[in-house]
């Protein structure tokens, strides 16, 4: 990671990065120094599940667990944010951003990332992601004014910084 940068065109890029850890020593690797800290680009609340496996979930909570939990947008970990309320929180942020007609990179987590890709082409989430979404690589979306978005391009590689 450290030998690599934004796709080309985002060098001059407003960037932006989750309040997390991994998210921002990310985001300095890639040479992103002066990225703006978001809340909204934290990772998906998981409650009482937050930090274990889904073989943990089920052994502590039962073969049900994920089941109870709900599906789609609809699905809310024990304790934990709903699918619905990531959504909002990550439509939010893209409205944000549209404001300001400029170039913008985010470093965040696969959570957002699957959020940012739902909100661009209404997978429903209640089915197997319909593309891959490659997470060593970067989601390019087109924001309208009001934020709507749509994909440009999906798993871009990252520039080395030796090329």
């Amino acid at each position: 990671m450290a030998g690599l940068l934004p796709p080309r065109g985002f060098e001059t890029a407003r960037a932006f990065v989750s309040p997390l850890g991994r998210a921002r020593e990310t985001a300095k690797l890639l040479g992103l120094t002066d990225a703006i800290v978001d809340e909204r680009l934290t990772e998906h609340h998981w409650g009482k599940w937050e930090g274990l496996t889904r073989e943990e979930i089920l052994t502590r909570d039962g073969n049900d667990a994920f089941t109870r939990a709900g599906s789609g947008i609809d699905f809310r970990p024990s304790g934990g944010e709903s699918t619905r309320e990531l959504l909002a929180r990550v439509s939010e942020f893209l409205r944000d951003v549209a404001s300001e007609r400029s170039d913008s990179i985010a470093v965040a987590h696969r959570g957002i990332l699957r959020s940012a890709y739902t909100l661009a082409t209404g997978w429903n989430m209640a089915s197997p992601m319909p593309a891959r979404l490659d997470l060593s690589r970067a989601l390019i979306l087109l924001l309208d004014a009001d934020g709507t978005a749509r994909i440009s391009e999906m798993n871009v590689p990252l520039r080395s910084r030796t090329a």
